[in-house]
């Protein structure tokens, strides 16, 4: 009788040793896989988020330089997002400055650049002297 329940025993043994196996096998890859959403920085989501609206630049970048330094202080997670969110700020800002200079430039040479040649003269007319004779007859 000693032998049978030292078998069921080494069978219960061996059956939860398995169980617990397989358990952790499947269990051990989702379990490092999680994400931990308590720690992660809500600043760090807010400066990806209003970078990636481009109406927001300046706002992700002041959000992203808080959130880094709270994540710095703190250890919370957040930081990619927090520098993602900078790095698109600060090329939308950039994008922003370079397309308004071109803007500038091409107002200014659109009204500047015929000005000795054929542009507006004191009369407010453009370009009377190369058309020929008008109303006014030749100059």
């Amino acid at each position: 009788m000693a032998d049978k329940t030292e078998k069921t025993e080494a069978t219960e043994k061996a059956a939860k040793k398995t169980e617990a196996a397989a358990t952790q096998a499947v269990e051990s890859p989702v379990a490092a896989k999680k994400f931990d959403f308590t720690s992660l920085n809500s600043l760090a989501v807010v400066s990806l988020a209003t970078a990636l609206t481009s109406v927001g630049a300046v706002a992700a970048v002041i959000t992203g330089h808080i959130a880094l330094a709270q994540i710095k202080k703190s250890g919370a997670s957040g930081r990619a997002l927090a520098i993602a969110g900078l790095v698109v700020g600060y090329a939308t800002i950039a994008f922003w400055a370079f397309s308004s200079l071109v803007w500038v430039g091409l107002a200014l040479k659109g009204f500047g650049a015929g000005y000795g040649m054929m542009g507006w003269d004191h009369f407010g007319s453009y370009g009377t002297e190369n058309y020929g004779p008008g109303m006014m007859g030749n100059r």
